[in-house]
């Protein structure tokens, strides 16, 4: 599927799909529960901004999942958030197998703490620190949405991952950060490394 210019089109690329009635619904309860949300496109998956990158949502071959990019600070009382791996600190996603399986009330609680912890500006202890720039958050999980351009970061010798992730980490600002990592996207889709063309 080409890359979608918004969530109309990435929607409709998954016509036919178990995936197109999930993203339909997520779509509808999203916009319900938060009126003031704004739609956009990250990495290539639609997303949901408030008071900043708050949500987005993805279809893989066997399941739908939501993610939270706050989602570790979140009571979640239904339980049902979970972390991809040990190393994730902050995000956390729920999957949705089937639209039998989506649990509308869930979601909408899940929503309501995302605007909460936007609000209030809160972050996860320990995620400000120079640790981080061993590990970059936010390109794991863009990695793991794009298993393409997975394949290709996983090709490139250690230093070039690490120049990616302190790419991405050492920006101050969280808009810098999407927008390197847009930017870097790119670059490790083609199988190029950060600094190659000065090498």
């Amino acid at each position: 599927m080409a890359k979608p210019k918004n969530v109309d089109e990435y929607i409709a690329g998954t016509e036919g799909s178990f995936a197109h009635p999930v993203l339909t619904e997520i779509r509808r309860i999203v916009h319900e529960t938060a009126p003031d949300i704004k739609e956009t496109i990250k990495w290539g998956t639609p997303s949901f901004e408030y008071k900043g990158l708050m949500m987005s949502m993805v279809s893989f071959k066997k399941f739908a999942a939501v993610w939270f990019h706050k989602g570790a600070l979140f009571n979640d009382p239904g339980n049902l958030l979970e972390a991809s791996s040990e190393e994730t600190k902050s995000m956390r996603k729920y999957i949705i197998p089937t639209l039998d399986d989506l649990n509308e009330e869930g979601l909408r609680s899940l929503i309501l703490e995302a605007i909460e912890k936007q609000e209030s500006g809160e972050q996860v202890k320990g995620y400000n620190t120079n640790e981080k720039w061993k590990h970059s958050e936010l390109l794991f999980e863009a990695l793991e949405k794009d298993p393409a351009a997975r394949e290709k970061f996983e090709e490139f010798a250690p230093y070039k991952q690490k120049e990616f992730i302190e790419h991405i980490e050492t920006a101050r600002q969280d808009a810098t950060k999407q927008r390197r990592l847009e930017n870097d996207l790119e670059l490790i889709r083609k199988g190029i490394g950060l600094h190659d063309k000065y090498r």
